[in-house]
C-alpha cells in the first residue's frame, strides 16, 4: 500500500463528493477535541450521507465552520440553517457552521477491533450523559488528560 499526501481542503472536497454520491468514508481520527469518545490516531470514524432531520442536538458531523476549518464535532444547537458545534473534549469552545457546510454525519466508530454504531443504545446513552455533564466536564476531562497525555499534532 502506498501513501499519497494531499492538502486537507482537497481531501475534504473529495470526501464531500463521495458522501454526496451516497457512499461512506472512513477516516482516522486526528486531534483531541472529541476525547474521550473519539481518540487521536487510534479510532477510525465512518461518515456518510445525512438528512436534514438528522441534524439535531447530539449528532456528530464533519463540517466546515464559518472560519473555514474542517471539524468533527457534536451539534449542540440548531437555529434554522445555523448549527453550533462543540467537541466532546472541550469545556466551552464552540464553533458555528451553516447546515449546507456539513459534509457528513458520523455513523460508526471503529476502536480496538470493535465497531460502535452511533444509533446504538450504548453510544446514545454515553452521548446523552456526556452532554448533560457539559457544565462539569472540567473535572473528568482533567483526569482523562492526566491518564492519557496529549501528544503534539504533526
Amino acid at each position: 500500500m502506498s501513501t499519497i499526501l494531499i492538502d486537507k481542503a482537497t481531501m475534504m472536497e473529495e470526501v464531500r463528493k463521495l458522501i454526496s454520491e451516497g457512499l461512506t468514508v472512513e477516516l482516522t481520527a486526528k486531534g483531541y477535541s472529541m476525547n474521550p469518545f473519539i481518540m487521536h490516531l487510534r479510532d477510525t470514524i465512518i461518515l456518510g450521507p445525512w438528512k436534514d432531520e438528522e441534524i439535531r442536538k447530539g449528532t456528530v458531523v464533519l463540517a466546515k465552520d464559518i472560519k473555514g476549518q474542517y471539524i468533527v464535532h457534536r451539534v449542540i444547537s440548531r437555529k434554522e440553517d445555523i448549527i453550533t458545534l462543540m467537541g466532546d473534549g472541550n469545556i466551552g469552545l464552540k464553533e458555528t457552521a451553516h447546515v449546507e457546510d456539513i459534509i457528513g454525519r458520523l455513523y460508526q466508530i471503529k476502536r480496538k477491533g470493535r465497531t460502535y454504531q452511533t444509533e446504538g443504545l450504548t453510544w446514545r446513552l454515553y452521548s446523552w450523559l456526556w452532554m448533560a455533564l457539559t457544565p462539569l466536564r472540567r473535572w473528568p476531562l482533567g483526569l482523562w488528560r492526566r491518564l492519557y497525555p496529549q501528544q503534539p499534532l504533526r
